[in-house]
């Protein structure tokens, strides 16, 4: 079959898929009895656009739901090319969604990075979930039972993550990726601490992320093995003061030996500052 040039389309049960898009945002594709699940409507509707027809290459199906792992503009922007569908997120993403300063600041970063969509990223229009939830939902779809799960700030203020426990399989958005370092920006590294240690203790074997390959769950133990290091010795450096010019080269270098295999890890130094700015603002 003729799918959108750079994906990949991997059947992970029978009637779950994994459409992993590479160097830019995987989604999940869920077929039931009468209807298909999508997870994470990707960054534009021309993107969008290009799932939908992906999905129709699986089945006729018409698409009932799409989940919003996260508020991220390569995982939401792409929703209102599903008008029939109801859209299901965390309530902090939809009220995320809903800021008019959060998503004037997106659409610059976006169109100021002039790459191939961002000519489209002025033109989005950015739509909410339709459904939200507070802590856990459950669907029971296409015989299966799908747990949404609200675990805590990470990420962004309103990760999901969607568990089909019978399969032992997890979807994770970008708080856990299989060796790649997630966007720090948006994130609230104290929170996270907390939020990786209950998701390392969610039953799964599997687990397809925002972006990169399919994982394990030793993949998620390192994920999270990662952000306690990274908190750990940012916090670290606060705590001795450390000159504002060599602290994030410092973390840098004593997260060098376990991390330096990781996808981004080449540009991470430049990154790390953030890490500080989100801690100290978070910690006021």
């Amino acid at each position: 079959m003729e799918l959108t040039p750079g994906t990949e389309i991997v059947e992970l049960e029978t009637g779950v898929f994994a459409r992993l898009h590479a160097g830019l945002t995987n989604a999940g594709i869920i077929i039931g009895d009468n209807s298909v699940l999508v997870i994470d409507s990707l960054r534009v509707p021309s993107f969008a656009r290009d799932l939908i027809s992906d999905v129709k290459h699986l089945t006729d199906k018409p698409i009932e739901y799409v989940i919003d792992t996260h508020s991220h503009w390569d995982h939401a922007w792409g929703n209102e090319e599903f008008p029939d569908a109801t859209i299901v997120a965390h309530e902090n993403a939809r009220d995320e969604m809903l800021d008019v300063e959060w998503n004037r600041q997106w659409r610059e970063k976006v169109v100021a990075a002039n790459d191939p969509w961002s000519e489209e990223a002025k033109l989005v229009n950015i739509t909410p979930p339709d459904l939200t939830f507070q802590d856990t939902m459950s669907l029971h779809f296409g015989g299966r039972e799908i747990k949404l799960l609200y675990l805590g700030k990470a990420h962004t203020s309103g990760d999901v993550f969607i568990h089909l426990p019978a399969e032992k399989l997890l979807f994770t958005g970008d708080v856990a990726q299989d060796g790649g370092i997630p966007y720090l920006g948006d994130s609230y590294p104290i929170d996270w601490l907390d939020t990786d240690d209950r998701l390392v203790e969610v039953d799964a074997d599997r687990f397809v992320s925002g972006h990169g390959p399919i994982g394990k769950h030793s993949a998620l133990i390192e994920a999270r093995d990662f952000i306690h290091e990274l908190v750990g010795n940012v916090q670290d450096s606060i705590e001795t003061n450390e000159s504002t010019n060599s602290r994030s080269q410092t973390v840098y270098k004593k997260m060098e030996y376990r991390f330096s295999g990781f996808r981004g890890f080449e540009t991470f130094a430049e990154k790390i500052e953030e890490v500080f700015e989100r801690i100290e603002q978070q910690s006021k």
